[in-house]
């Protein structure tokens, strides 16, 4: 993209088209605001040479009066409305390129026109470097005011009311903020409906506000100079000066107003939280400044009555870490927690000196148990001895609580379901270069913002980590297995039934050295459960086809001896289709799931993709359904799913959605997807896509709190190696949702949903199918080790088209009214991400909810 602050060469004047009079006089209206000079003056302005007759007018005395002055005080160029036919005029007659001429035609304000001419590189070259507009003092202010515009209409000493709007974006609410005499004194977000300011700029026409003056303002200030701010940038909206109100005698009607004021500036700032966390959110990469300054944000928990029995094993820990840990626990906010110390004949003397130290500084002494047993699991089944707690968390050294830990995972215990056994929290890492520091001042690192339980997840890696408190009973049932250590926490997990996991979305724990995965271990532990089970599946160290380092597992289901019918809609495109059939069939002996092709066409016309489906269908590699009339996904997908059958002429007992752009690049592709979708408690199977230059285009769905963006895709260009944010793009999960280039479900549970809506013709379908099987309770699943190429934007293009939006716009809307509220919280997205930008990419300030 050209920058528009280097002058590019200007447009041939011919091109521009031949002046007259009454040009000249748009041009006085363009730049002076004012009706021009003489008949005979504008006639002989109109034979002067381009440069010079835009020139004088752009850097005249009177232009710099007006215009530039205001820009200099950092106002607006002109208060008034714009000419209904100047912009129009302007993009056909000014020394514009392309791209100003569009930007110059859709300008509906002074603000938005003047910025367009001077941002543009050919207008630019006619101008002088302290032209009035392009002075960068002056683009600067005019940047700010073609962003946000607005008027400040009504001003008293106890409110100020006006509107603000987005000209290029009408339907977003415009954060805006009252300061009195340089002192911030209230905001709010437009809401009442402005019909002038819809007929300006579209959109909605929410616009309008009404802000309430603070009773302290009125009090503290006799003169009150007010300024309305865009909170965007800062841009002054406009300026007002009012006289103080005199004090009022009724005190309790007094007090009603500051009680009315309170809730409407609680109402204000509540409503501003999207935009502010937007502009508070950090980069992951900067989590040890978003550490400081969030890591004790949120509410206080809620007192709550559970004991907590924390077994701190001191064995092997350096005498520091032990005495970190052991005081982190012991100056928990939760009083009803009690230490149990977990010592070997070599720490006994160290455990009895830290009780009595402890004991010294008034806080609850621990327990010491003196355990003579090398391994962990020995020592820690000695300590669920003495233990008498309802819950019970077991630690290391290496683990330091912060302080309402403990009264955080009671309090989630307290408020969750009655079947709620276990739970496990975030984590991060004490930066090792701040070692002489306390734990309390050294920064944080490499955090562990982990997702929802899910079983799927947890058997290919350890995510939950060790730190995990249990109901004291389900820990003594579930029992822990020697020969699991280090990982028999998370190998207890796998024996919990998921609705009794729980997680606490909020960094309850540092630990000194990152927690260490042993996968030799963890795939001993996995082959275990899945033969107590009866899961017929070989478990193997994860070699990712795309070369993404992991230390994940692979769980390979043995595909059941299954049938299934691949569908395909095309409209033409042989140049796609070709290339995804031929993949489809040279895979063909990869993989035990017999299948059939069917095409759908959709009216083809090009004789060569017209031979080319009757040779398919002569050789028996595909059958073809032809279709007719306007082009409505859902509907394609349907009328081939009653058809689906395989060559035997059985029914197919899995359905896989194919686009026509798709080329399958794993062997075994459709063994994955056949295997999982047959299990009874999944839903739906996607698969990971990957653009034609092995970017990642789809890693599953994540849900945003948002009407017109309610799902993202993950990983949308990452590289293909690029493993993703605890290795999600490269095990198999859990998703919000799939895409429908390819996606795989059992034919009886399609048929049971009612297969796809009609309704969404193009956007949409996908998604709310996926979201039906959700809300029966099953899981919809993604996985990489079905990886397929997705030539997206060759089949149907980028969404730029307005018509396009709409209709992606309109789908969205409909899947939020039917979803947004069962749905809206993803608990694979763990709350400190923020939610506008690229997932897991950004952090945001912690939820109240999450914890």
């Amino acid at each position: 993209m050209e920058d528009p602050l280097i002058a590019q060469p200007s447009a041939p004047e011919e091109e521009i088209g031949v002046w007259t009079a009454d040009d000249v006089g748009r041009l006085y209206s363009l730049v002076l605001n004012r009706g021009g000079e003489t008949r005979e003056m504008l006639d002989e302005m109109a034979g002067w040479d381009l440069r010079r007759l835009v020139g004088s007018f752009f850097h005249s005395a009177e232009f710099r009066a007006s215009v530039g002055a205001r820009l200099q005080a950092g106002e607006r160029p002109r208060d008034a409305g714009l000419p209904a036919d100047i912009a129009g005029w302007a993009a056909r007659m000014m020394p514009l390129s392309e791209e100003g001429r569009r930007r110059a035609n859709a300008s509906r304000s002074w603000s938005t026109l003047y910025h367009a001419l001077a941002a543009d590189p050919v207008f630019r070259g006619y101008m002088d470097e302290d032209s009035p507009l392009t002075e960068p003092r002056a683009f600067a202010v005019l940047t700010a005011a073609s962003q946000v515009d607005g008027r400040l209409e009504e001003v008293s000493a106890r409110s100020v009311r006006g509107w603000a709007a987005y000209p290029d974006e009408p339907d977003s609410g415009v954060s805006v903020e009252v300061w009195i005499n340089g002192v911030f004194c209230g905001a709010g977000t437009t809401e009442a409906f402005r019909r002038d300011v819809q007929d300006l700029f579209g959109g909605t026409g929410l616009a309008g506000f009404e802000i309430q003056v603070p009773e302290a303002a009125r009090r503290r200030f006799v003169q009150m100079d007010v300024e309305l701010r865009a909170a965007v940038n800062g841009f002054v909206l406009g300026r007002a000066t009012v006289m103080a109100e005199p004090p009022q005698p009724d005190l309790i009607s007094g007090i009603r107003d500051e009680i009315t004021q309170a809730r409407r500036v609680l109402e204000s700032l509540e409503s501003r939280l999207p935009w502010v966390e937007c502009t508070l959110s950090t980069p992951l990469s900067d989590y040890a400044a978003y550490s400081r300054a969030w890591r004790d944000a949120g509410p206080t928990p809620a007192h709550c009555d559970l004991v907590i029995d924390v077994i701190l094993d001191l064995t092997g820990g350096a005498t520091r870490d032990i005495e970190e840990a052991a005081r982190a626990v012991a100056g928990q906010s939760h009083a009803r927690a009690n230490l149990i110390l977990v010592a070997g004949p070599a720490e006994a003397n160290l455990a009895a000196d830290l009780r009595q130290r402890i004991e010294w500084a008034a806080q609850p002494a621990p327990t010491v148990r003196v355990v003579d047993a090398e391994h962990p699991v020995a020592r820690i089944e000695a300590a669920l001895d003495a233990a008498a707690g309802d819950l019970v968390l077991v630690l290391t050294p290496q683990v330091v609580l912060h302080p309402h830990a403990l009264a955080r995972i009671a309090a989630r215990f307290a408020t969750g379901a009655p079947e709620l056994e276990a739970v496990y929290f975030d984590e991060d890492v004490l930066d090792p270069a701040d070692a002489d520091d306390a734990a309390r001042d050294r920064r944080r690192i490499l955090p562990r913002l982990k997702p929802g339980f899910d079983p799927d997840y947890l058997i290919q890696t350890p995510y939950v980590g060790e730190a995990v408190a249990f109901r004291r009973a389900a820990l003594q049932r579930l029992g822990l297995r020697r020969e699991a250590a280090p990982h028999a926490v998370c190998d207890a997990l796998l024996r919990a039934r998921p609705e009794a996991v729980g997680h606490v979305g909020r960094v309850l724990a540092s630990r000194t050295v990152p927690e260490t995965v042993k996968p030799e271990v963890w795939l001993d532990c996995i082959s275990h459960r899945l033969a107590q089970a009866g899961i017929d599946a070989v478990v193997q160290p994860r070699v990712d086809i795309l070369g993404a380092p992991t230390q994940a597992l692979r769980i390979r289901r043995a595909p059941p001896a299954a049938s299934a019918c691949l569908i395909i809609p095309t409209r033409d495109g042989l140049d796609l289709l070709k290339p995804c059939i031929d993949s489809l069939l040279d895979r063909r002996a990869d993989n035990r799931t017999s299948f059939e092709i069917l095409i759908i066409d959709h009216d083809s016309r090009e004789p060569e993709t017209r031979d080319y489906l009757d040779a398919l269908q002569a050789q028996g590699a595909a059958r073809v359904l032809p279709y007719s009339g306007d082009f409505n996904w859902a509907l394609m997908n349907n009328l081939a799913a009653g058809q689906a059958q395989t060559q035997t002429q059985a029914q197919a007992q899995v359905l896989v959605f194919l686009n026509n752009d798709t080329v399958a690049l794993s062997r075994d592709w459709l063994d994955e997807l056949t295997a999982q979708a047959l299990r009874p408690e999944v839903g739906v199977v996607g698969c990971r896509l990957l653009y034609g230059d092995g970017a990642i285009q789809h890693a599953g769905f994540v849900n945003r709190e948002e009407t017109y963006a309610f799902l993202s895709h993950e990983g949308v260009g990452a590289p293909g190696s690029d493993p993703g944010y605890l290795d999600r793009h490269v095990v198999v999960h859990a998703t919000a949702a799939v895409t429908g280039a390819c996606m795989a479900m059992r034919a009886e549970l399609f048929r049971d949903l009612g297969g796809f809506d009609p309704g969404f013709p193009v956007e949409g379908n996908d998604v709310d199918l996926c979201l039906r099987a959700r809300a029966r309770g099953l899981a919809v699943l993604y996985t990489p080790d079905a990886t397929l190429y997705h030539l997206e934007s060759k089949t149907r293009g980028f969404n730029h088209d307005p018509a396009r939006q709409a209709v992606a716009e309109a789908a969205s809307r409909v899947i939020w009214r039917r979803w947004g509220e069962r749905f809206s919280r993803d608990p694979g997205f763990n709350p400190h991400f923020d939610r506008t930008g690229r997932p897991f990419a950004r952090l945001r300030p912690p939820p109240p909810w999450s914890g």
